[in-house]
């Protein structure tokens, strides 16, 4: 078990197939599910913790290692593909037949693994910071940072807050420990277009899409500028979808503003109950 990835109770769930999950459960006293997967759950428990005075959430680490079924032509592992496949053994495990997915940039990928593959157990979806990339790239701005290797400095460029951010930021790294990467997964992490086998095939579901899918983006994130042109372009192309941009707002907003995240989550939620694809 990944305990150290998961900041307060941890439990392990072993699936059918042998692999071990690590997850956090909260909210247990509501009837509504919220599922959200992501490398681990430090600074963003935050907002799991507000969404849990309203949601039952499950908190389920993506994995790098362990038992794998979803495979390329040349052997390695398409992990996009088995980190949606994760949360969804884990969710027929628990008896979870419907929730809303909430997913924060690589955390997105299980979100758009189930709207492509199983949309019928999406209530709806909220794409926060990420969304598919089916225009070429305008900067590599977020890229640039991660090369210095200078993990302060990007993170400050990722928070509107740093004196305050970086410190959780660095703490939360210091409890990771330096182990367990995956350089051949962190591939896929920013990329959920690879869910499908091309991109017209991405856009074509995004045309013809069953669940309502909530974008929210910071006017100051790198990535968003990054990947402007693919994210305009989500919103233009995406059937029903819910476009927010947070002005003055950065990658790392869940550690500026927990209370405004949880918000937006729970703001899209009650507007998708209105509306019918």
């Amino acid at each position: 078990m990944e305990a150290n990835k998961i900041k307060g109770e941890a439990k392990s769930l072993v699936l059918d197939n042998g692999a071990e999950l690590t997850y956090a459960e909260l909210g247990k006293e509501n009837e509504e599910v919220v599922v959200t997967a992501a490398f681990y759950f430090h600074t963003f428990m935050p907002v799991a913790e507000l969404l849990a005075r309203r949601y039952h959430v499950y908190c389920i680490i993506m994995r790098f290692d362990g038992i794998t079924d979803q495979k390329n032509a040349d052997g390695t592992t398409h992990w996009s593909r088995q980190w949606g496949t994760d949360v969804y053994d884990f969710a027929i495990k628990m008896g979870i037949k419907r929730f809303h997915y909430v997913g924060k940039c690589h955390g997105t990928n299980p979100g758009w693994w189930f709207y492509k593959n199983h949309p019928e157990m999406l209530i709806d979806f909220c794409s926060f910071f990420l969304a598919p990339h089916l225009k070429p790239q305008n900067s590599h701005h977020w890229a640039d940072l991660i090369q210095e290797k200078d993990l302060s400095h990007m993170m400050a460029v990722a928070l509107r807050n740093p004196e305050t951010g970086v410190p959780k930021k660095m703490e939360e790294m210091a409890s990771l420990g330096s182990g367990g990467l995956n350089m051949e997964a962190l591939m896929y992490a920013p990329e959920p277009q690879n869910q499908w086998d091309s991109l017209e095939d991405c856009e074509a579901d995004l045309r013809l899409g069953k669940v309502p899918v909530g974008y929210l983006f910071g006017s100051e994130d790198p990535l968003m500028a990054d990947y402007y042109d693919s994210n305009m372009y989500a919103w233009n192309v995406t059937r029903g979808c819910h476009f927010t941009i947070l002005q003055g707002e950065r990658h790392l907003m869940e550690i500026d503003c927990p209370e405004r995240v949880a918000y937006e989550v729970m703001s899209f939620i009650d507007q998708a109950h209105r509306f019918k694809l």
